[in-house]
């Protein structure tokens, strides 16, 4: 792992990529997340995998880890 003072200036646009972070609330159903792929990196939380896959998918509940597991998203 690198320190940021290891960073050279080829490595600036590693650093400077962008990050969506989208929740599982009502107010994302009116937004197209399909138009966010190619643009950075995709985290998101709970029971988003049923709509969407994000790149990166985040929980901290049991329930929904069980039902992730189970879905075979994780693989």
């Amino acid at each position: 792992m690198k320190l940021i003072s290891e960073f050279v200036e080829n490595d600036i646009e590693f650093i400077m990529k962008k990050v969506f972070c989208i929740g599982n609330g009502t107010s994302r159903q009116r937004f197209d997340l399909e138009s966010l792929k190619g643009k950075g990196r995709i985290y998101g939380c709970n029971a988003l995998y049923r709509d969407f896959k994000p790149d990166v998918l985040i929980s901290v509940d049991n329930g929904i880890m069980h039902e992730i597991y189970q879905s075979g998203f994780s693989k």
